[in-house]
């Protein structure tokens, strides 16, 4: 085998797009009957659900996913399975206010001005918008070897300098950043910042970088889409004649001679190269633990966020679709009512092709200990407690009878684990202490293994990985052509 790809999530699919592209033959190994990982998109009673991710960012001309979109030749293949909102999200405040996000980045400063009028509004948005589009159209190379100096040596690069302005946010604290723009935050407004800071960075506001904000907010205007037949659906499509081996779980990865050695259940395959598309290092057991892979990836598994999720998952009458004016909410929750959470949910429609019903997805973080820490009749006892308490929020906040809900079932840490083998949610924390380049890079210092997935650079969903594949591409392309 010339290139094996291991795990059939977004860094699978695209990883082997990629390296396909490049004139590889590539295989993909996946340990289920079904490709997608935690972006997956399943059926349950004539139904369908967004097992976890629900929107597809990245999508604007020149924005990372529609860059490799458009370098792989694929627009043609998978336009037709997505629409970009105008409405991103709409934010749900307790006090019952609601605030539209728009994918224009003026209506929506306009939004929050009306929301709270205070100053600072338009400066901070100008600064998001031009720091994100920046960050994020800018084509870069970032192929690390894994030594202490080539981190500083990849990144003055030539192709790299219009970018060297921006990497203090990484290291700067996020308050200090607010401060900058707005001499008092509101309670409501800073609400918000943490919310989204915590939905893309996997931290607190109070821990989390600078960057991890600007990204956070900046996220809405990148070029949302919605996925008509599911984010899953959407990678199906994308997959679509590339050679995907099902029920492959993967026991052993051994370095041998000029290439590696995959167990699988009863098999073991040579490749001469091999792409980690799986949370790997929550499953260092794949690896020797005697071994230098072992001992080099070992090193950033305290880097993983100590946040999972919590997902609710439901099937509403389709009368009650006049409820909702958008296809995706972001919750401001109660505290003190929702321990054991974040308290922010984000709640996602998903609309059926035939039928009487639609599909909702309502995710929040919560903390692994936690969990950790209970007994089986305690997790059933918590899950049944949280279940009915997001359930009783979303009845309040959008006038819905519980008459209307069908169904409704829930995911637990446990349950991430059982089926997609990982606990962490969204690989790495964007705190201060772990910035970007501090991480596990595409590039590894073993000769022919890459990374493709939210264990290593650029972090999670379609945006981070969109940016690791791009590195790939852009490295791997211009070293063939030297």
């Amino acid at each position: 085998m010339e290139v094996a790809v291991v795990g059939a999530g977004i860094g699978g699919i695209f990883g082997a797009l990629v390296f396909r592209h490049l004139g590889y033959e590539v295989s993909l190994l996946e340990a289920r009957d079904k490709i997608g990982g935690c972006a997956e998109t399943f059926q349950r009673n004539g139904v369908m659900y967004n097992a976890g991710a629900t929107t597809i960012p990245g999508l604007n001309p020149n924005y990372p996913l529609e860059r490799l979109l458009t370098l792989l030749n694929l627009h043609d293949k998978v336009k037709k399975s997505y629409k970009l909102l105008d409405v991103v999200c709409v934010v749900s405040f307790e006090d019952g206010k609601m605030v539209r996000i728009f994918a224009d980045p003026e209506r929506t400063c306009e939004e929050f001005s009306q929301a709270f009028p205070i100053k600072g509004h338009r400066t901070f948005f100008s600064f998001v918008e031009r720091t994100t589009r920046t960050l994020l159209t800018t084509p870069f190379e970032f192929n690390l070897n894994g030594g202490i100096i080539s981190p500083l040596k990849s990144l003055f690069k030539i192709q790299n300098l219009r970018l060297l302005p921006y990497l203090p946010l990484a290291k700067k604290k996020t308050l200090s950043l607010l401060s900058a723009f707005y001499k008092n935050v509101p309670k409501e407004l800073l609400e918000y910042f943490k919310a989204q800071t915590f939905i893309v960075g996997q931290v607190e506001l109070e821990k989390a970088n600078a960057l991890a904000l600007t990204l956070g907010i900046g996220y809405n205007f990148t070029g949302i889409a919605y996925s008509k037949i599911g984010v899953g659906g959407f990678l199906e499509t994308l997959a679509k004649g590339l050679t995907v081996n099902f029920n492959c779980p993967v026991k052993r990865i051994e370095r041998l001679g000029e290439g590696y050695l995959i167990n699988i259940i009863n098999e073991k395959i040579f490749s001469q190269k091999i792409i980690i598309s799986f949370p790997f290092l929550e499953n260092l057991s794949v690896f020797d633990s005697e071994s230098y892979l072992y001992r080099y990836f070992s090193r950033f598994t305290c880097k993983l966020s100590p946040y999972s999720a919590f997902v609710v998952y439901g099937k509403i009458k389709k009368k009650v679709l006049a409820n909702f004016t958008a296809k995706h909410y972001l919750i401001i929750g109660d505290r003190d009512s929702l321990k054991g959470t974040s308290s922010y949910l984000h709640l996602s429609i998903l609309e059926q092709e035939n039928g009487e019903f639609a599909t909702f997805t309502v995710s929040t973080h919560t903390p692994i200990k936690l969990w950790a820490n209970l007994d089986e009749e305690e997790v059933k006892k918590l899950k049944v407690e949280l279940e009915r308490k997001i359930i009783k929020i979303i009845i309040k906040r959008f006038e819905i009878k519980e008459s209307d809900f069908v169904e409704v079932f829930s995911a637990t840490p446990h349950t991430f684990k059982r089926y997609v083998h990982r606990v962490s949610l969204g690989g790495f924390s964007a705190s201060v202490d772990t910035p970007f380049w501090s991480i596990p890079n595409n590039f590894t210092p073993f000769n022919g293994m890459y990374l493709a997935c939210d264990h290593a650079f650029a972090g999670q969903g379609f945006m981070g990985i969109a940016l690791g594949c791009l590195n790939l591409y852009y490295s791997l392309n211009r070293k063939a052509k030297d």
